[in-house]
């Protein structure tokens, strides 16, 4: 029987576990005006975060007008995920007006999709509101702050889902046509590594958009490091760790992917030392 020194499976290890995470650009070159990370959609990054801001501030300040939503959300570390509910429905709901969408069905239970800690459902060959889906059960597992940042993320999808299959004026704007090939690109690429995923421009910019929301209700001091990549996520400071915008406009012989995932490093050994 070949032994197999201890070494090498340590580093074979390591290395599908980096491949799990770093971005491919062998797989986001397939659809290159889905990720963020890629030059074709590069029209996209710098709208679609104004709009962001825009829209995240408009649903805090709806909150805030709130009294009941925004004393909920104070003691949101001390409710249960029984007590979350209700609030969680009456957010939804503020959330969808504030967009101006028709509001997706939304399923709170630990059955529809068992599998699943959330959920967002839909299908680009029969456009709809879609399905907002919260899994109780998992839910009441995390951190708090997951189940109030994730009804927002996945809220925001059918957002965006019902403005990239629109018919209106915007059809072909820039953040328009980067939700849609997003969505089409999620449904039809196989082998997404971490990064790759959440370089979709709707994952992307959806964890931003809940992120981005949290951070204003609670003065940047909730930090969720498992909400997206770095590139979604915001310092204490209300910035972004790493800021694709920022490194779009620098002058570099590397690719934004490549410079990504040299600053990506951080949130992997971070997660590493986590399992």
């Amino acid at each position: 029987m070949r032994i197999i020194p201890l070494i090498l499976i340590l580093c074979s290890s390591a290395a599908v576990a980096a491949s799990n995470f770093y971005a491919n650009p062998q797989l986001q070159r397939q659809m290159p005006r889905a990720f963020a990370l890629q030059p074709e959609a590069q029209s996209f990054l710098q709208p679609a975060f104004r709009q962001t801001q825009q829209q995240g501030d408009a649903l805090v300040s709806a909150i805030r007008e709130d009294q009941q939503l925004e004393q909920a959300i104070s003691q949101w570390p001390n409710l249960t995920i029984e007590e979350q509910i209700p609030h969680l429905k009456r957010l939804f709901k503020l959330e969808a007006a504030v967009m101006g969408i028709e509001p997706p069905t939304l399923l709170i239970d630990n059955h529809s999709y068992p599998d699943r800690t959330v959920y967002f459902d839909f299908d680009p060959e029969t456009p709809s509101t879609g399905t907002v889906y919260l899994n109780p059960d998992k839910l009441a597992e995390r951190d708090k702050f997951d189940s109030l940042t994730f009804l927002i993320h996945e809220t925001r999808h059918s957002y965006q889902f019902q403005r990239a299959f629109s018919t209106g004026p915007e059809v072909n704007d820039p953040i328009t046509s980067g939700y849609a090939n997003a969505f089409k690109a999620q449904k039809s690429l196989k082998g997404f590594s971490f990064s790759d995923f959440l370089t979709l421009l709707n994952e992307y910019e959806a964890f931003q958009f809940g992120n981005y929301v949290i951070g204003r209700l609670t003065g940047w001091k909730v930090q969720m490091p498992d909400m997206g990549t770095f590139s979604s996520q915001f310092d204490s400071e209300g910035n972004l760790k790493i800021d694709l915008i920022q490194l779009s406009e620098e002058v570099s012989e590397l690719s934004l992917l490549e410079r990504y995932n040299l600053l990506a490093k951080e949130q992997y050994e971070m997660r590493q030392s986590k399992q």
